[in-house]
């Protein structure tokens, strides 16, 4: 008989080749997307890219959609990690507002493959639905909480009378552009641009 303590740390063993596998399934989906294009990523193609056979991914994820779904998750999880990174501990509303911005237009510049992978997973035609109502999903609880932080500024005589909804949906139109921005334009100052668009928006919020 397997003492009980051997047989927790296989389990162990095994959930974490599970998990590092997995994440090398998307992170070949990452970039497959990003240099052939949504319609072309295949798990053959995938499965190309990861030096790993078709088979290990539909042992993984056993449709497309699966796979996708947690592409948009694990991409959207790395954003949120990197901008409460640097909203943590901010002395403001306006502060919190402005690395919440400028976070996010340095997180673009970071990982442009990232970025094109999750937008076109969100405008594809076909095999994504699972993962666009899951994006739906989050896109409406991030409107949700920033019109609560604005709110919560305005109740604190931080920032001025306005829409908490008309600003967020503006905040975030912003952000969305700054993308295709970015890759249009490589040579960009990202710096300059993350300030300057902080600074429109920061401008637009705050009392007198």
């Amino acid at each position: 008989m397997q003492p009980e303590n051997q047989s927790g740390g296989q389990e162990k063993r095994k959930s974490f080749i599970e998990d590092a596998r997995r994440g090398q399934i998307v992170a070949a989906t990452i970039e497959t997307i990003a240099e052939i294009g949504y319609a072309r990523a295949s798990f053959v193609q995938i499965a190309r890219r990861a030096g790993i056979s078709p088979g290990l991914i539909t042992y993984h994820f056993a449709k497309r959609e699966e796979l996708m779904k947690q592409v948009m998750q694990t991409v959207h999880g790395s954003m949120d990690h990197a901008l409460s990174a640097r909203a943590e501990g901010s002395e403001s509303y306006c502060a919190a507002i402005r690395h919440l911005i400028e976070g996010f237009v340095h997180y673009c510049a970071e990982h442009p493959s990232e970025l094109i992978a999750i937008g076109q997973i969100a405008s594809a035609a076909r095999d994504a639905q699972a993962a666009q109502e899951w994006y739906q999903e989050q896109a409406a609880a991030t409107l949700t909480e920033m019109e609560d932080m604005f709110r919560e500024g305005q109740q604190a005589g931080e920032l001025r009378a306005f829409s908490p909804r008309v600003m967020a949906v503006s905040i975030i139109g912003a952000m969305e552009a700054a993308p295709g921005e970015l890759m249009a334009h490589p040579d960009t100052d990202v710096a300059q641009y993350a300030k300057e668009l902080a600074d429109i928006f920061e401008l637009a919020v705050r009392a007198a």
